[in-house]
């Protein structure tokens, strides 16, 4: 609960050019009422917290999903409804990192199980699913229920371009503190879902919407392109041009590949042909791309 006290000595203190206040972050229920004649839909940000970043051989011990409705058309977000929140017993002890970072401790999870029927009821009316960072919640969530496989998928890292608005991290506790003037206790995964529907409810300085950036980008055609058998002295070279490597573990090819639009399929492939491989012209992998199947590792 605010104290009078305190907002005010916070606000003469934003009001001038010297200080920044940030003010603990409390989720909002509700950022504006439909008037009439919207698309509405309902999303869902979800984020888990885990034993490790090895998406075959870690394990979930915490899943979030906060469920809000949106117009699809202009991004705005209107009402958020109450977070499903789950621990899970991964059975072998939580690393001491892992602890130290999320404050989830074994005896938190012993014996809890994810309600995969509640999260099935959840998933029934959610047409899109948001992770900051879908690259590592994606597959967790597949390999943990089939139900997230049919789903499309935005991330709010990668579908939102943050730095070209100034932004110098994608980091969800520091985008918070940036664009929201908030902090909170990040590496819990039902306030960081929180966190990222506040964020993306947001607007720009110029009024744009996080969240219309991010459905325009989820709803872009692309195409990924891997280098197989790149030579190894091009890393850098590729690298540079923001392909990112693949080390194969996941059933996909073990090597350099980069996602773009459709209608740069061509120009590209003639850039690998001419500074990658020497000229010679090769059949490449090329996967057409929707968010059905990215941030998969399907895809």
């Amino acid at each position: 609960m605010s104290d009078p006290v305190l907002d005010a000595l916070a606000d003469r203190l934003d009001a001038s050019p010297d200080y920044h206040v940030l003010r603990r972050f409390d989720a909002p229920r509700t950022y504006a009422t439909p008037t009439g004649g919207e698309h509405l839909r309902t999303a869902a940000a979800l984020d888990v917290e885990t034993t490790g970043m090895d998406r075959r051989a870690d394990a979930i011990i915490q899943l979030s999903m906060v469920p809000f409705t949106y117009d699809a058309e202009s991004g705005r977000i209107f009402e958020v409804g109450a977070t499903l929140n789950f621990f899970e017993d991964p059975g072998r002890p939580i690393p001491p990192e892992i602890v130290a970072l999320t404050g989830i401790t074994d005896a938190q999870v012993a014996g809890q199980r994810i309600d995969e029927d509640a999260v099935r009821r959840f998933l029934e009316p959610v047409s899109l699913m948001i992770a900051h960072n879908a690259d590592f919640d994606r597959p967790f969530m597949e390999r943990r229920m089939a139900e997230f496989r049919d789903k499309a998928w935005a991330c709010s890292v990668r579908d939102v371009d943050w730095r070209g608005h100034g932004l110098s991290s994608s980091s969800l506790e520091y985008l918070l503190m940036k664009r929201c003037r908030r902090f909170y206790g990040a590496h819990r995964a039902d306030q960081d879902a929180e966190a990222v529907v506040h964020l993306l409810a947001t607007p720009f300085d110029d009024g744009t919407l996080p969240m219309a950036l991010l459905l325009a980008n989820a709803r872009r055609g692309t195409v990924r392109i891997w280098a197989e058998g790149s030579p190894i002295e091009t890393k850098d070279l590729l690298k540079s041009r923001r392909y990112r490597w693949n080390p194969g573990t996941d059933g996909r090819p073990k090597a350099w590949y980069r996602e773009l639009d459709a209608e740069q399929q061509d120009a590209e492939l003639e850039w690998l042909f001419a500074n990658v491989f020497g000229g010679e012209r090769r059949r490449l992998r090329i996967d057409a791309m929707d968010a059905r199947v990215r941030y998969s590792e399907r895809g």
